[in-house]
């Protein structure tokens, strides 16, 4: 058989089982479809994670559009009250005394820009996090999902199998009560037929167990969760990457990447913010009002400022030097630490090109594998009621048989998770990774 011919009938094969799947496609009364995009839907609305982190950089957000707040003054008001008691008759008693105050004060210090910096970039720090966060909930959902739906397909395969051994167990049957095999033969088929059954079962429990964690991960309750299927189809395309094409234009986007540059950032001015904080002068803005009644309520006003400027922080190895030492150290590493990081991160988009190209190679050989057991099934068939094959070589063909169409379905799934994980890394789309594609062919399932 040539490859052309091969290809063909691995197509046709693919054809059927997604029309097989189609026809099992809970369009049946009382199931309702759920589709990816209204998993990864609920997914982001029901996260208790990304909720817990929206409260946060909810707060972030508010302390970076008030950054006024940082120069604002402490405020404070005061009262008191006082009635005196005569211990003597003869001595007047004295009406209630009032007094009331209010004080304002405020502290300046030379690396208070650079604390409002940091703010700003905690917040941008929280976006990219949240951001971060949700493509990898997504990320997830979509390996769960797309692992579903190959146990599904597997599901198909079995029951082909299934089906195939049951059918051949009422051939064998007759022919057993005509003398045309043996016992051992019929009892082989019996085996056979049970065997195929037993697996089909476990592997439906297996997925019906995991559909069910999937639907509850969601959210859904159990009551709504029982009448739900999952529908849909994993389409692949060839992708011959372009590693350094794609290191050129994704390691900037890079989550991972990014987060560094904004703690390389915050470093540089935590170690300004520690420089003139600790070695600058700071000033102190005061003013306070009072007014008491036994004064006639006449209102006195001061206002005090003082400057400070620190001398220990300049002598060597004291406490506040080392801080200062320290700050500055820390910026040091973060800078080093980032070459480390662009360099593992080239070094694992190669590997992913790598990958996704060989897979394919391995997708290739799984449908003519699959293509050549179909093939080599149906001779076995003619060749079993013929009389020319044992029941055992014939079940040893309809075995590989199930392994082909089980290792091609494993293929497929493999490949669809590295372009997904791929394009999650680089925090791309799926379809932006065609626009780094050498040479492009299709290969859709």
């Amino acid at each position: 058989m040539t490859a052309a011919k091969a290809l063909l009938l691995c197509s046709l094969l693919g054809a059927a089982v997604l029309a097989a799947q189609e026809t099992a496609s809970p369009e049946a009364p009382g199931l309702r479809a759920l589709t990816l995009e209204e998993a990864c839907e609920l997914a982001l609305q029901n996260s208790i994670s990304l909720q817990t982190r929206a409260i946060d950089l909810e707060l972030d957000r508010i302390s970076a559009k008030s950054l006024w707040a940082q120069v604002f003054p402490s405020i404070s008001a005061g009262g008191s009250m006082g009635y005196e008691f005569p211990v003597q008759d003869d001595v007047p008693r004295t009406s209630p005394s009032y007094t009331a105050r209010l004080r304002l004060s405020l502290g300046l210090n030379a690396g208070l820009p650079y604390t409002m910096k940091n703010i700003s970039l905690a917040y941008k720090s929280g976006l990219l996090n949240y951001g971060q966060a949700s493509r990898q909930l997504l990320a997830e959902i979509s390996r769960t999902f797309y692992a579903l739906l190959a146990r599904k397909m597997d599901l198909e395969v079995l029951e082909g199998a299934m089906k195939l051994a049951g059918d051949q167990l009422e051939r064998d049957r007759v022919s057993r009560r005509n003398g045309y095999i043996g016992e051992l033969d019929f009892l082989s088929s019996t085996f056979s037929a049970e065997d195929a059954r037993l697996k089909y079962n476990r592997a439906l429990s297996d997925y019906r167990i995991g559909t069910g964690n999937f639907l509850s991960a969601l959210g859904l309750p159990a009551g709504e969760a029982e009448g739900i299927v999952l529908e849909g189809t994993a389409e692949i395309i060839k992708l011959d990457l372009d590693a350094e094409a794609l290191i050129r234009a994704g390691l900037s986007r890079r989550p991972d990447i990014m987060l560094h540059h904004n703690e390389i950032e915050r470093l540089k001015n935590a170690r300004n913010e520690t420089a003139l904080s600790a070695r600058g002068p700071s000033v102190s803005l005061g003013a306070s009002w009072g007014a008491s009644a036994a004064g006639g309520f006449d209102d006195t006003v001061s206002a005090e400022v003082s400057v400070t400027i620190p001398v220990d922080p300049w002598i060597p190895r004291t406490k506040r030097d080392q801080d200062v030492k320290r700050a500055s150290a820390e910026y040091q590493k973060a800078l080093l630490e980032l070459g480390d990081m662009e360099n593992a991160a080239r070094q694992e988009i190669r590997s992913y090109a790598d990958n996704i190209r060989n897979t394919w190679m391995e997708v290739e050989i799984a449908r003519l594998q699959a293509a050549s057991a179909e093939r080599a099934y149906e001779l076995a068939s003619q060749a079993y009621r013929q009389g020319a094959m044992n029941f055992l070589n014939f079940e040893t063909v309809r075995n590989r048989l199930t392994a082909a169409r089980q290792g091609l379905l494993q293929s497929e799934f493999d490949y669809k998770i590295l372009v997904l994980d791929l394009a999650a890394s680089l925090s791309m789309e799926e379809g932006e990774l065609h626009n780094f594609v050498v040479n492009e062919g299709t290969g859709e399932r």
